[in-house]
Protein backbone atom coordinates (compact mmCIF):
# COMPACT_ATOMS: atom_id res chain seq x y z
CA UNK A 1 0.00 0.00 0.00
CA UNK A 2 1.31 3.45 -0.90
CA UNK A 3 1.21 5.53 2.25
CA UNK A 4 -1.02 8.61 2.07
CA UNK A 5 -3.49 7.20 -0.49
CA UNK A 6 -6.85 5.57 0.15
CA UNK A 7 -6.17 2.79 -2.37
CA UNK A 8 -3.14 1.32 -4.09
CA UNK A 9 -2.67 2.83 -7.57
CA UNK A 10 -2.48 0.40 -10.45
CA UNK A 11 1.02 0.33 -11.93
CA UNK A 12 0.74 -0.41 -15.63
CA UNK A 13 3.77 -1.40 -17.68
CA UNK A 14 2.31 -4.30 -19.73
CA UNK A 15 0.21 -3.95 -22.87
CA UNK A 16 -2.49 -6.36 -21.68
CA UNK A 17 -2.95 -4.32 -18.51
CA UNK A 18 -3.12 -1.13 -20.58
CA UNK A 19 -5.78 -2.70 -22.81
CA UNK A 20 -7.76 -3.63 -19.71
CA UNK A 21 -7.50 -0.03 -18.50
CA UNK A 22 -8.85 1.16 -21.85
CA UNK A 23 -11.91 -1.06 -21.40
CA UNK A 24 -12.53 0.59 -18.03
CA UNK A 25 -12.02 4.04 -19.57
CA UNK A 26 -14.56 3.30 -22.28
CA UNK A 27 -17.19 2.61 -19.61
CA UNK A 28 -16.77 5.88 -17.67
CA UNK A 29 -18.08 9.42 -18.12
CA UNK A 30 -15.05 11.34 -16.86
CA UNK A 31 -11.32 10.69 -16.68
CA UNK A 32 -8.91 12.50 -14.39
CA UNK A 33 -5.72 13.02 -16.41
CA UNK A 34 -2.18 14.27 -15.92
CA UNK A 35 1.34 13.47 -17.11
CA UNK A 36 4.90 13.73 -15.86
CA UNK A 37 7.58 14.43 -18.45
CA UNK A 38 11.16 15.52 -18.99
CA UNK A 39 11.67 18.20 -21.60
CA UNK A 40 14.87 20.04 -20.81
CA UNK A 41 17.06 18.51 -23.53
CA UNK A 42 14.75 17.00 -26.14
CA UNK A 43 12.91 18.45 -29.13
CA UNK A 44 9.56 17.34 -27.74
CA UNK A 45 9.25 16.47 -24.04
CA UNK A 46 9.57 12.77 -23.24
CA UNK A 47 6.64 11.30 -21.37
CA UNK A 48 7.67 9.46 -18.21
CA UNK A 49 4.35 8.75 -16.54
CA UNK A 50 0.64 9.06 -17.32
CA UNK A 51 -1.82 9.37 -14.44
CA UNK A 52 -5.46 8.40 -14.92
CA UNK A 53 -8.22 8.57 -12.32
CA UNK A 54 -11.41 6.56 -12.83
CA UNK A 55 -14.36 6.22 -10.43
CA UNK A 56 -12.92 3.05 -8.90
CA UNK A 57 -9.16 3.38 -9.30
CA UNK A 58 -6.08 5.44 -10.03
CA UNK A 59 -3.74 4.07 -12.70
CA UNK A 60 -0.12 5.08 -13.23
CA UNK A 61 0.95 4.17 -16.75
CA UNK A 62 4.69 3.71 -17.23
CA UNK A 63 5.35 5.72 -20.39
CA UNK A 64 8.90 4.30 -20.55
CA UNK A 65 7.61 0.75 -20.97
CA UNK A 66 6.94 -0.92 -24.32
CA UNK A 67 3.33 0.26 -24.65
CA UNK A 68 1.16 1.46 -27.53
CA UNK A 69 0.59 4.96 -26.19
CA UNK A 70 -0.71 6.31 -29.50
CA UNK A 71 -3.44 3.68 -29.36
CA UNK A 72 -4.06 4.40 -25.69
CA UNK A 73 -4.57 8.13 -26.23
CA UNK A 74 -6.73 7.40 -29.26
CA UNK A 75 -8.99 5.15 -27.20
CA UNK A 76 -9.21 7.82 -24.51
CA UNK A 77 -10.39 10.30 -27.12
CA UNK A 78 -12.77 7.87 -28.81
CA UNK A 79 -14.35 6.86 -25.50
CA UNK A 80 -16.28 10.14 -25.50
CA UNK A 81 -15.44 10.62 -21.81
CA UNK A 82 -14.80 14.12 -20.50
CA UNK A 83 -11.09 14.49 -19.73
CA UNK A 84 -10.54 16.51 -16.55
CA UNK A 85 -7.14 17.95 -15.72
CA UNK A 86 -5.37 20.99 -14.34
CA UNK A 87 -3.37 23.34 -16.60
CA UNK A 88 -3.64 20.89 -19.47
CA UNK A 89 -1.89 22.79 -22.25
CA UNK A 90 1.55 21.17 -21.88
CA UNK A 91 0.06 17.68 -21.53
CA UNK A 92 -2.12 18.20 -24.60
CA UNK A 93 0.82 19.54 -26.61
CA UNK A 94 2.81 16.35 -25.99
CA UNK A 95 -0.15 14.10 -26.84
CA UNK A 96 -0.84 16.06 -30.04
CA UNK A 97 2.75 16.61 -31.20
CA UNK A 98 4.27 13.24 -30.32
CA UNK A 99 1.31 10.87 -30.61
CA UNK A 100 -0.89 12.71 -33.12
CA UNK A 101 -4.01 12.64 -30.93
CA UNK A 102 -6.25 15.64 -30.25
CA UNK A 103 -8.76 15.23 -27.47
CA UNK A 104 -12.27 16.49 -28.14
CA UNK A 105 -13.87 16.94 -24.70
CA UNK A 106 -11.96 18.68 -21.91
CA UNK A 107 -12.50 20.38 -18.58
CA UNK A 108 -9.46 22.30 -17.36
CA UNK A 109 -9.81 23.05 -13.66
CA UNK A 110 -7.33 25.93 -13.89
CA UNK A 111 -9.46 27.63 -16.55
CA UNK A 112 -12.63 26.94 -14.57
CA UNK A 113 -11.03 28.42 -11.45
CA UNK A 114 -10.23 31.61 -13.39
CA UNK A 115 -13.99 32.16 -13.75
CA UNK A 116 -14.52 31.62 -10.02
CA UNK A 117 -12.25 34.33 -8.64
CA UNK A 118 -9.00 32.35 -8.35
CA UNK A 119 -6.89 34.11 -10.97
CA UNK A 120 -5.53 32.67 -14.19
CA UNK A 121 -2.47 30.74 -12.98
CA UNK A 122 -3.49 29.09 -9.72
CA UNK A 123 -1.77 25.77 -9.06
CA UNK A 124 -3.58 22.56 -8.26
CA UNK A 125 -2.41 22.36 -4.62
CA UNK A 126 -3.65 25.84 -3.59
CA UNK A 127 -6.87 25.31 -5.52
CA UNK A 128 -7.57 22.02 -3.71
CA UNK A 129 -6.78 23.65 -0.40
CA UNK A 130 -9.00 26.65 -1.13
CA UNK A 131 -11.99 24.76 -2.53
CA UNK A 132 -11.86 21.36 -0.82
CA UNK A 133 -9.71 22.07 2.28
CA UNK A 134 -7.25 19.41 1.11
CA UNK A 135 -3.56 19.84 1.79
CA UNK A 136 -1.36 17.79 -0.55
CA UNK A 137 2.09 16.49 0.38
CA UNK A 138 5.00 18.61 -0.75
CA UNK A 139 5.42 18.63 -4.52
CA UNK A 140 7.91 16.69 -6.61
CA UNK A 141 7.73 18.60 -9.90
CA UNK A 142 11.50 18.60 -10.39
CA UNK A 143 12.03 14.98 -9.38
CA UNK A 144 13.59 12.43 -11.72
CA UNK A 145 10.56 10.69 -13.23
CA UNK A 146 12.72 8.31 -15.27
CA UNK A 147 13.73 6.28 -12.19
CA UNK A 148 12.37 2.77 -11.88
CA UNK A 149 11.02 1.80 -9.51
CA UNK A 150 9.68 5.22 -8.57
CA UNK A 151 10.10 6.17 -4.91
CA UNK A 152 6.96 6.12 -2.80
CA UNK A 153 6.99 9.91 -2.44
CA UNK A 154 6.72 10.32 -6.20
CA UNK A 155 3.99 7.69 -6.47
CA UNK A 156 1.96 9.62 -3.90
CA UNK A 157 2.60 12.91 -5.68
CA UNK A 158 1.64 11.47 -9.08
CA UNK A 159 -1.56 9.86 -7.79
CA UNK A 160 -2.58 13.02 -5.89
CA UNK A 161 -2.42 14.98 -9.13
CA UNK A 162 -5.50 13.12 -10.37
CA UNK A 163 -7.29 11.44 -7.47
CA UNK A 164 -9.06 14.63 -6.35
CA UNK A 165 -9.97 15.94 -9.81
CA UNK A 166 -13.49 14.47 -9.75
CA UNK A 167 -14.37 16.23 -6.48
CA UNK A 168 -12.83 19.45 -7.79
CA UNK A 169 -14.79 19.11 -11.03
CA UNK A 170 -18.03 18.71 -9.08
CA UNK A 171 -17.37 21.74 -6.88
CA UNK A 172 -16.31 24.00 -9.76
CA UNK A 173 -19.17 22.85 -11.99
CA UNK A 174 -21.72 23.61 -9.29
CA UNK A 175 -20.33 27.10 -8.78
CA UNK A 176 -20.19 27.78 -12.51
CA UNK A 177 -23.82 26.70 -12.93
CA UNK A 178 -24.86 28.95 -10.05
CA UNK A 179 -23.08 31.88 -11.70
CA UNK A 180 -24.34 31.06 -15.19
CA UNK A 181 -20.79 30.56 -16.49
CA UNK A 182 -20.65 26.87 -17.34
CA UNK A 183 -20.95 27.60 -21.07
CA UNK A 184 -18.18 30.21 -20.81
CA UNK A 185 -15.76 27.62 -19.44
CA UNK A 186 -16.90 25.08 -22.02
CA UNK A 187 -16.03 27.59 -24.76
CA UNK A 188 -12.54 28.19 -23.38
CA UNK A 189 -11.88 24.46 -22.87
CA UNK A 190 -13.10 23.69 -26.39
CA UNK A 191 -10.43 26.07 -27.68
CA UNK A 192 -7.80 23.86 -26.00
CA UNK A 193 -8.85 21.04 -28.32
CA UNK A 194 -7.98 22.96 -31.49
CA UNK A 195 -5.08 21.38 -33.43
CA UNK A 196 -3.97 24.91 -34.37
CA UNK A 197 -2.73 25.43 -30.81
CA UNK A 198 -0.09 22.71 -31.03
CA UNK A 199 2.85 21.78 -33.18
CA UNK A 200 5.76 23.80 -34.54
CA UNK A 201 6.21 25.38 -37.93
CA UNK A 202 9.93 25.26 -38.87
CA UNK A 203 9.39 28.15 -41.28
CA UNK A 204 8.57 30.37 -38.30
CA UNK A 205 11.48 29.22 -36.13
CA UNK A 206 13.47 32.39 -36.91
CA UNK A 207 10.96 34.45 -34.93
CA UNK A 208 12.29 32.97 -31.68
CA UNK A 209 15.75 34.47 -32.36
CA UNK A 210 15.86 37.87 -30.65
CA UNK A 211 17.87 40.12 -33.05
CA UNK A 212 16.36 38.60 -36.21
CA UNK A 213 14.10 41.54 -37.05
CA UNK A 214 17.05 43.93 -37.11
CA UNK A 215 18.79 42.08 -39.97
CA UNK A 216 18.81 43.41 -43.54
CA UNK A 217 16.67 41.45 -46.05
CA UNK A 218 19.53 39.32 -47.44
CA UNK A 219 20.74 38.24 -43.99
CA UNK A 220 17.22 37.67 -42.75
CA UNK A 221 16.43 35.45 -45.71
CA UNK A 222 19.45 33.31 -44.87
CA UNK A 223 18.50 33.21 -41.19
CA UNK A 224 14.96 32.10 -42.01
CA UNK A 225 16.31 29.17 -44.02
CA UNK A 226 18.98 28.31 -41.43
CA UNK A 227 16.51 28.41 -38.53
CA UNK A 228 14.10 26.14 -40.40
CA UNK A 229 16.92 23.68 -41.14
CA UNK A 230 18.12 23.77 -37.54
CA UNK A 231 14.60 22.99 -36.36
CA UNK A 232 14.32 20.07 -38.78
CA UNK A 233 17.69 18.62 -37.74
CA UNK A 234 16.89 19.10 -34.05
CA UNK A 235 13.69 17.14 -34.49
CA UNK A 236 15.55 14.32 -36.26
CA UNK A 237 18.22 13.99 -33.56
CA UNK A 238 15.79 14.83 -30.73
CA UNK A 239 17.44 17.83 -29.12
CA UNK A 240 16.59 21.41 -28.28
CA UNK A 241 17.34 23.54 -31.40
CA UNK A 242 19.65 25.99 -29.63
CA UNK A 243 21.58 23.04 -28.13
CA UNK A 244 22.29 21.86 -31.67
CA UNK A 245 23.69 25.23 -32.76
CA UNK A 246 23.29 28.32 -30.54
CA UNK A 247 21.44 31.37 -31.79
CA UNK A 248 24.60 33.50 -31.96
CA UNK A 249 26.25 30.99 -34.32
CA UNK A 250 23.15 30.89 -36.49
CA UNK A 251 23.18 34.70 -36.69
CA UNK A 252 26.87 34.67 -37.58
CA UNK A 253 26.20 32.19 -40.40
CA UNK A 254 23.33 34.36 -41.65
CA UNK A 255 25.55 37.46 -41.75
CA UNK A 256 28.57 35.78 -43.36
CA UNK A 257 26.63 33.43 -45.68
CA UNK A 258 29.44 30.85 -46.09
CA UNK A 259 29.65 29.23 -49.51
CA UNK A 260 31.78 26.17 -48.68
CA UNK A 261 32.92 24.03 -45.77
CA UNK A 262 36.10 26.05 -45.18
CA UNK A 263 34.16 29.31 -44.96
CA UNK A 264 31.62 27.65 -42.65
CA UNK A 265 34.25 27.07 -39.94
CA UNK A 266 36.74 29.84 -40.75
CA UNK A 267 35.66 31.88 -37.72
CA UNK A 268 37.23 30.38 -34.58
CA UNK A 269 33.99 31.05 -32.70
CA UNK A 270 32.28 28.57 -34.99
CA UNK A 271 33.73 25.50 -33.29
CA UNK A 272 30.47 23.66 -32.85
CA UNK A 273 30.81 20.02 -33.95
CA UNK A 274 27.30 20.09 -35.40
CA UNK A 275 28.44 22.62 -38.01
CA UNK A 276 30.74 20.05 -39.58
CA UNK A 277 28.41 17.13 -38.94
CA UNK A 278 25.61 18.75 -40.94
CA UNK A 279 27.75 21.04 -43.11
CA UNK A 280 26.04 20.19 -46.40
CA UNK A 281 22.64 20.96 -44.95
CA UNK A 282 23.76 24.31 -43.54
CA UNK A 283 25.32 25.28 -46.85
CA UNK A 284 22.17 24.27 -48.76
CA UNK A 285 20.13 26.40 -46.38
CA UNK A 286 22.43 29.38 -46.95
CA UNK A 287 22.00 29.06 -50.73
CA UNK A 288 18.24 28.77 -50.31
CA UNK A 289 18.16 31.85 -48.09
CA UNK A 290 20.30 33.95 -50.44
CA UNK A 291 17.77 33.25 -53.18
CA UNK A 292 14.88 34.43 -51.02
CA UNK A 293 15.65 37.65 -49.11
CA UNK A 294 12.99 38.64 -46.59
CA UNK A 295 11.74 42.21 -46.38
CA UNK A 296 9.73 42.71 -43.22
CA UNK A 297 6.92 45.26 -43.16
CA UNK A 298 7.74 48.40 -41.19
CA UNK A 299 7.24 48.08 -37.47
CA UNK A 300 4.46 49.87 -35.68
CA UNK A 301 5.26 53.42 -34.66
CA UNK A 302 5.02 54.24 -30.95
CA UNK A 303 1.40 54.87 -29.99
CA UNK A 304 0.32 58.49 -29.73
CA UNK A 305 -0.47 59.83 -26.26
CA UNK A 306 -4.20 59.85 -27.03
CA UNK A 307 -4.12 56.17 -28.00
CA UNK A 308 -2.24 55.30 -24.82
CA UNK A 309 -4.72 57.27 -22.72
CA UNK A 310 -7.80 55.62 -24.26
CA UNK A 311 -6.21 52.16 -24.04
CA UNK A 312 -5.28 52.73 -20.41
CA UNK A 313 -8.76 53.92 -19.49
CA UNK A 314 -10.38 51.02 -21.31
CA UNK A 315 -8.14 48.52 -19.52
CA UNK A 316 -8.97 50.10 -16.15
CA UNK A 317 -12.66 49.58 -16.90
CA UNK A 318 -12.13 45.96 -17.96
CA UNK A 319 -9.99 45.24 -14.90
CA UNK A 320 -12.65 46.73 -12.63
CA UNK A 321 -15.35 44.57 -14.22
CA UNK A 322 -13.14 41.47 -13.95
CA UNK A 323 -12.45 42.13 -10.26
CA UNK A 324 -16.13 42.71 -9.54
CA UNK A 325 -17.22 39.58 -11.40
CA UNK A 326 -14.45 37.34 -10.09
CA UNK A 327 -13.03 36.59 -13.54
CA UNK A 328 -9.31 36.68 -14.38
CA UNK A 329 -8.78 39.92 -16.31
CA UNK A 330 -6.26 38.26 -18.64
CA UNK A 331 -9.08 36.13 -20.05
CA UNK A 332 -10.92 39.23 -21.22
CA UNK A 333 -8.53 41.55 -22.96
CA UNK A 334 -4.89 42.49 -23.38
CA UNK A 335 -3.67 46.07 -23.55
CA UNK A 336 -1.62 45.38 -26.67
CA UNK A 337 -4.80 44.38 -28.52
CA UNK A 338 -6.43 47.68 -27.61
CA UNK A 339 -3.42 49.79 -28.63
CA UNK A 340 -3.02 48.04 -32.00
CA UNK A 341 -6.73 48.28 -32.79
CA UNK A 342 -6.77 52.01 -32.04
CA UNK A 343 -3.58 52.53 -34.06
CA UNK A 344 -5.24 50.78 -37.00
CA UNK A 345 -8.10 53.25 -36.95
CA UNK A 346 -10.83 51.20 -35.28
CA UNK A 347 -13.09 53.87 -33.86
CA UNK A 348 -16.69 52.71 -34.12
CA UNK A 349 -17.95 50.73 -31.15
CA UNK A 350 -18.87 47.55 -33.03
CA UNK A 351 -15.74 47.69 -35.17
CA UNK A 352 -13.49 48.07 -32.14
CA UNK A 353 -15.27 45.38 -30.12
CA UNK A 354 -14.95 42.90 -32.99
CA UNK A 355 -11.26 43.69 -33.44
CA UNK A 356 -10.69 43.17 -29.72
CA UNK A 357 -12.24 39.71 -29.87
CA UNK A 358 -15.10 40.69 -27.57
CA UNK A 359 -17.49 38.03 -28.75
CA UNK A 360 -19.59 35.39 -27.04
CA UNK A 361 -19.25 35.42 -23.26
CA UNK A 362 -16.68 38.25 -23.38
CA UNK A 363 -19.16 40.49 -25.20
CA UNK A 364 -21.85 39.48 -22.72
CA UNK A 365 -19.68 40.40 -19.75
CA UNK A 366 -18.05 43.68 -20.82
CA UNK A 367 -19.47 44.68 -24.21
CA UNK A 368 -22.20 47.07 -23.05
CA UNK A 369 -19.94 48.84 -20.56
CA UNK A 370 -17.12 49.22 -23.07
CA UNK A 371 -19.59 50.70 -25.57
CA UNK A 372 -20.89 53.08 -22.91
CA UNK A 373 -17.37 54.30 -22.14
CA UNK A 374 -16.45 54.71 -25.80
CA UNK A 375 -19.53 56.75 -26.70
CA UNK A 376 -19.28 59.03 -23.65
CA UNK A 377 -22.21 57.67 -21.62
CA UNK A 378 -19.81 56.51 -18.89
CA UNK A 379 -17.01 58.56 -17.39
CA UNK A 380 -14.16 57.90 -15.00
CA UNK A 381 -14.21 59.59 -11.64
CA UNK A 382 -11.79 59.76 -8.74
CA UNK A 383 -12.85 57.68 -5.75
CA UNK A 384 -11.52 58.36 -2.27
CA UNK A 385 -11.88 55.38 0.06
CA UNK A 386 -12.51 55.67 3.80
CA UNK A 387 -8.85 54.93 4.48
CA UNK A 388 -7.82 57.85 2.29
CA UNK A 389 -6.58 55.78 -0.67
CA UNK A 390 -7.44 57.00 -4.15
CA UNK A 391 -8.77 55.06 -7.10
CA UNK A 392 -10.91 55.33 -10.20
CA UNK A 393 -14.54 54.42 -10.59
CA UNK A 394 -16.80 54.50 -13.64
CA UNK A 395 -20.16 56.24 -13.39
CA UNK A 396 -22.97 57.14 -15.84
CA UNK A 397 -22.45 60.52 -17.46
Amino acid sequence: MVEGLAAQPLWIDRQDDLDALCVRIEATERIGFDTEFHGERSYFPHLMLIQVALPDCVALVDARADLDLRGFFGRMRDSGALIVGHALHNDLEIVASVYGVHFERLFDTQIAAAFCGHGLQIGLAPLLQGMLSLRLPKGAQLADWSRRPLPEKQLVYAANDVVHLEALFQRLSRRLREQGRAEWVETECRALCSPDRYGRDPEQAWQRIGPARKLPPRDLGVLVALAAERDAIAREVDTVPHFLVPDDMLLAMARHAPSDRDALTADRRMGNRNLGRFADRWLDAVRKGLAAPVQLPPGRPPPEPGVEAVAGLLMLLVNEIAAREGVAAQLLLKRRQVVEALQDGCRGDDQLLERLGLQGWRLELVGAQVRSLLDGRTQAAVRCAEDGSLGLTFVPH
